[in-house]
């Protein structure tokens, strides 16, 4: 769990640094797997991180797909000292996140308080909403995709 949340702070302090859009894209989808997997931990089930991570990367896909057709012949370069500091970013986190002393036990006290605000946030008198907002992003995420069909080409017109 530790290993999880560093990696997930770790790509947050990243974000700042990075200006494709692409590469953003990447990382969003990136925090969101690392996200539904923390969740899926916490909550002993995974079914509720699974919903969540279809939701949220169906949205991050189609947002990948108008921003490849919007900026697709931008040169994607890599940066040596973005991934020298990715590094030791991770490593200083993952240094500061293992220390034994009386920080493990409020730690695990947290953890146990997120899953009682999930479990709050999600129960039964905010289910509805739940459902209905879940049901808005399919419905929306369907139209956008029939919309943006591969037989009329990309989403902006050339001129």
């Amino acid at each position: 769990m530790n290993l999880l949340l560093t990696i997930m702070m770790s790509l947050s302090i990243m974000l700042m640094w990075l200006n494709h859009p692409l590469s953003m894209g990447l990382m969003l989808i990136c925090q969101t797997m690392i996200m539904s997997m923390i969740i899926g931990l916490s909550l002993g089930s995974f079914l509720f991180s699974y919903i969540i991570m279809i939701i949220m990367l169906s949205g991050a896909l189609v947002l990948f797909i108008y921003m490849a057709s919007v900026a697709s012949n931008e040169k994607f370069q890599t940066s040596i000292k973005l991934l020298i500091m990715f590094i030791i970013i991770n490593i200083i986190i993952y240094v500061l996140m293992c220390d034994n002393s009386n920080k493990s036990s409020f730690i695990d006290m947290n953890i146990k308080m997120e899953t009682m605000t999930l479990i709050k946030l999600y129960g039964s008198m905010s289910a509805y909403i739940t459902m209905m907002m879940i049901m808005y992003l399919l419905l929306t995420m369907i139209v956008v995709s029939n919309i943006a069909t591969v037989s009329e080409g990309p989403l902006r017109m050339k001129t």
